[in-house]
């Protein structure tokens, strides 16, 4: 229950703050390398990366940060030369002792691993969202704090057979729009794959735009009368599209 409560704080902080903080001009994230987009790095997407995809994307992610970057990589060397013995009895301790060999507390120890993983998962994926939209020095320290715990979990998963090593890449969706700010609308400027349906888009954040268009999205496709901070969510696969604000 003290798990579900915190999960459910963080989720609700997260809400409060995607429709508090301030941001200033419109913002979109897109696709620049693969496996390091914020765009592409969402929740269900994590659950495939590897170990390395997701060491790419915190390098990535301060490489304009000189302190947090050597930070970044101590704890990196620390876990690189931390021994599986060490690290598996670590996580061990921190899952309440559920060391048993047995097949039950086996069944046991993979149901915690899995509460543990989906919670750190979880705040780093709220952290990411604060940082997309409000991007600065603590906000990224967030982002780091949580990638390591993410990145240190999804190591020993992979130890123990709880993660794949070689996981199925997702299926990656790619949309541009073009913004404008006086006739507030958002047109399509590319798309990819050309099969993606407007009934597999939503709109969240606190701001809204006309009702989507229906049928598949092609370029030309115009979302109007956009007001407020808008996200747009590819459903199937959890991908945030774009943010985008209008006054």
């Amino acid at each position: 229950m003290k798990m579900k409560g915190k999960i459910f704080f963080g989720s609700m902080l997260a809400v409060l703050l995607l429709v508090l903080v301030p941001t200033t001009g419109a913002m979109q994230i897109q696709t620049v390398e693969k496996e390091t987009s914020l765009s592409l790095l969402t929740a269900q997407t994590m659950k495939t990366m590897t170990p390395e995809a997701l060491r790419t994307f915190l390098q990535t992610l301060v490489k304009n940060d000189p302190v947090a970057s050597d930070e970044l990589q101590s704890q990196m060397n620390e876990m690189d030369t931390t021994t599986i013995a060490t690290l598996t009895k670590t996580s061990s301790n921190t899952m309440q002792g559920a060391q048993s060999t047995n097949d039950s507390n086996q069944t046991v120890l993979e149901k915690i691993f899995w509460k543990i993983y989906n919670y750190r998962l979880l705040r780093f994926y709220v952290s990411i969202l604060i940082y997309a939209v409000h991007p600065t020095k603590l906000t990224t320290l967030r982002v780091l704090t949580w990638g390591i715990k993410v990145l240190r979990i999804t190591e020993l998963g992979v130890l123990l057979g709880f993660i794949p090593s070689n996981p199925q890449p997702p299926v990656q969706i790619e949309i541009t729009f073009s913004q404008d700010l006086a006739n507030k609308t958002l047109t399509v400027t590319s798309v990819s794959p050309a099969t993606v349906l407007w009934s597999d888009i939503d709109q969240i954040g606190s701001g809204h735009c006309d009702p989507l268009p229906t049928g598949t999205v092609v370029a030309g496709d115009q979302l109007t009368n956009c007001t407020g901070f808008i996200i747009l969510r590819y459903i199937p696969s959890d991908i945030i599209l774009g943010y985008f604000e209008f006054t």
